[in-house]
């Protein structure tokens, strides 16, 4: 299988990898492409003007050649591995593509968290060689795949139910396979004395996560980078710092038990229906979600975690508040935490063989 993806950092990042990781326990072959946003900035410039020119000219004189050029930044790839598992990098996935179909020979090509354009010159590609596709949505921002009616892959699946709704409402079968989560990795044994927000950026809620926090100065707040931060962001997040002594921030790191190392309660006040992980991972410790009550993650908190308004700050902080005063009420609702996380529908090895499943049917079908 060839996985071409925009990113390789975050929950998507890894939700990718390890269930690649399955399907080569499994006894596939997995190749990625991916966006590793390490590019040189002038090769993107340079993408950017040829693609611009391209869509300008279309099939007037010199487009030919335009389109020649548009192809050439990014096609060379450097090879890594990241977590076991083949990388090869490029600021521009869909010029590398092509000559990886030729070379790897895939049976079917994935898209995780791609850009728009990108999977529609993949999705051309693939098409002319003969290899299905299978897009993966993970984000409510993907939702613009299926504009002015497109099909924009053989099979979609998607890994919130509310997403696959959305798809469906649009007039395109989707399939919901949750992202594959290896729960052991972040398992430990926590202190629970903090309230744990995780990835401090605007969409993630951090603007109420700073406000619950003025207003609870004798709680402690942990704000956990994921994705890295922008110079910008992070000139944000410790601007905010500066006046609230009750909130530590911490960098990015490997993921391990020590994400999860102090957290009493977990907070997701995202403002996107995405379906994070990082809800599952708390909950396999035991760790109580207050999350906001967008759709995907009111399906994902379950019984062990409790929804508020989005933007009601009085009611998050009364929410916080009863679990962090509460003790009998927390240790029930820690408990039905746990008992969510162990749920069969994202057990990992199950998970992977349903996205198995679909993969082998779309290869048979191609036969």
């Amino acid at each position: 299988m060839l996985f071409v993806s925009g990113t390789t950092v975050g929950g998507s990042g890894r939700s990718q990898r390890e269930l690649a990781a399955r399907l080569v326990e499994f006894g596939h072959e997995v190749v990625f492409v991916v966006n590793h946003a390490r590019g040189p900035r002038r090769t993107m410039w340079v993408y950017e003007q040829l693609a611009d020119l391209s869509a300008r000219i279309g099939g007037r004189p010199g487009g030919k050649l335009v389109r020649w050029f548009e192809k050439m930044p990014g096609r060379t790839v450097t090879a890594e591995w990241i977590d076991g598992l083949n990388h090869l990098t490029t600021p521009i996935p869909e010029n590398a593509v092509r000559q990886t179909i030729e070379t790897f020979r895939p049976d079917v090509v994935v898209g995780n968290s791609v850009l728009r354009l990108t999977w529609r010159k993949v999705r051309s590609m693939c098409d002319a060689h003969g290899v299905p596709t299978i897009l993966y949505i993970r984000e409510e921002e993907a939702l613009n795949h299926f504009d002015n009616g497109a099909h924009p892959a053989d099979a979609v699946v998607a890994n919130a139910e509310s997403l696959t709704a959305a798809i469906e409402r649009l007039g395109v079968t989707c399939e919901f396979v949750p992202s594959v989560i290896e729960l052991g990795v972040t398992v430990t044994e926590s202190t629970r004395h903090t309230a744990l927000v995780i990835n401090p950026i605007e969409s993630r809620g951090i603007e109420t996560v700073w406000k619950i926090a003025e207003q609870m100065p004798d709680i402690a707040f942990v704000a956990q980078e994921s994705w890295p931060l922008s110079a910008e962001q992070l000139a944000s997040v410790e601007a905010h710092l500066a006046n609230l002594p009750n909130v530590e921030f911490r960098r990015a790191e490997p993921p391990g038990p020590r994400l999860y190392r102090d957290a009493r309660v977990l907070l997701v006040p995202y403002r996107i229906d995405n379906r994070p992980r990082v809800i599952a991972e708390a909950q396999a410790n035991g760790i109580p979600v207050i999350a906001a009550d967008v759709p995907a993650l009111i399906e994902a908190i379950g019984k062990g975690g409790s929804q508020v308004g989005l933007d009601d700050i009085n009611a998050w902080c009364a929410e916080l508040r009863r679990l962090w005063s509460d003790n009998a009420l927390y240790q029930e609702m820690a408990d039905d935490a746990l008992a969510h996380s162990k749920r069969p529908a994202i057990e990992a090895a199950a998970v992977a063989h349903q996205f198995e499943s679909i993969a082998q049917r779309l290869v048979d079908a191609h036969r």
